[in-house]
């Protein structure tokens, strides 16, 4: 007999950032829009997220996807709402994109703020000085502006998801914490990403317990222990610890997934978890590590 399941209503997918990073065009852009797609579903995933590969005219892409019994889940937005001159800029494009991404079908849309950032402020880029965080009235800004965005989605039946991300003004669990507090808990949830949290020292257990009912999307990310200490000695941007390789795909790491996957199960979780990890080694090649890291998968969760 084989392992028993672990969930009962849970997809995996896999990130197309495995194959070409989305931040540094040259980290793997020898991989095509047809390349990510067809290792993605020969390696046993049912979905992906959008990637800057991928045609964005919706009828291209579901024709595309359709041929390889993949489906979309989901794709990232920039949001600068801390930024009063930025803010009503950076919410037009998220309604375009949510609209693109209603247009494909997807249930959820990914929002992270760029607002003070160590990689993705348009205004300065910080890797050198790091995070500048939010004062009150920055936090109040930020909130409300997510949580009108999460209200605009789910007029569309999508579910706003935020990414708690390293380099951002929200990165930690005490940051974490204080946004969910802020914000409506109708229309604002999380995507909880393994690696980031993670490389920002937050317990991982005790996040997927205590944010549970906020938690509707998870990233399954590992670490390499060793280029994470000489990433944080070098004091190396977040940028920069993708282009060593820092991170790796879930087996393959430091982070315990077993117990991961079993705060989630016990909590109910459903939904998506994607396998993401930036990293572009010559050898061996994504396809190999993304048939690592489902192949892990199966033998933890029973899936």
């Amino acid at each position: 007999m084989g392992k028993k399941r672990m969930f009962y209503d849970v997809r995996f997918g896999v990130h197309p950032i495995n194959w070409c990073n989305d931040d540094v065009d040259y980290l793997g852009d020898h991989y095509s829009f047809e390349d990510i797609i067809d290792q993605a579903s020969q390696a046993g995933y049912e979905g992906i997220e959008l990637g800057r590969k991928f045609p964005r005219d919706p009828k291209v892409l579901r024709k595309a996807m359709a041929r390889r019994n993949l489906v979309l889940t989901t794709g990232w937005c920039d949001t600068m709402f801390a930024c009063a001159e930025l803010r009503d800029k950076y919410f037009e494009e998220l309604k375009e994109k949510v609209n693109f991404f209603e247009q494909m079908g997807c249930g959820l849309v990914v929002a992270a703020e760029g607002t003070n950032s160590s990689c993705w402020d348009p205004r300065e880029y910080r890797g050198r000085k790091g995070v500048k965080k939010l004062s009150d009235e920055e936090w109040k800004r930020f909130a409300d502006g997510l949580s009108e965005a999460g209200q605009f989605c789910r007029d569309k039946s999508i579910k706003l998801v935020y990414h708690v991300h390293t380099g951002t003004v929200v990165e930690t669990y005490q940051e974490t914490q204080k946004l969910m507090e802020m914000t409506d808990p109708n229309s604002v949830f999380l995507l909880a990403d393994t690696g980031h949290l993670s490389y920002c020292d937050v317990d991982l257990v005790k996040f997927y317990n205590d944010f549970a009912p906020r938690i509707k999307y998870v990233h399954l990310k590992d670490l390499r222990p060793v280029v994470m200490k000489t990433v944080k000695a070098a004091e190396l941007d977040f940028n920069e610890a993708v282009a060593v390789n820092m991170f790796t795909v879930p087996g393959d790491g430091y982070v315990d997934f077993p117990a991961v996957l079993e705060a989630l199960a016990k909590n109910d979780y459903q939904g998506w978890m994607i396998v993401e990890a930036e990293q572009y080694l010559n050898t061996p090649d994504a396809l190999t590590f993304a048939k690592m890291a489902r192949q892990y998968l199966r033998e933890i969760t029973g899936m």
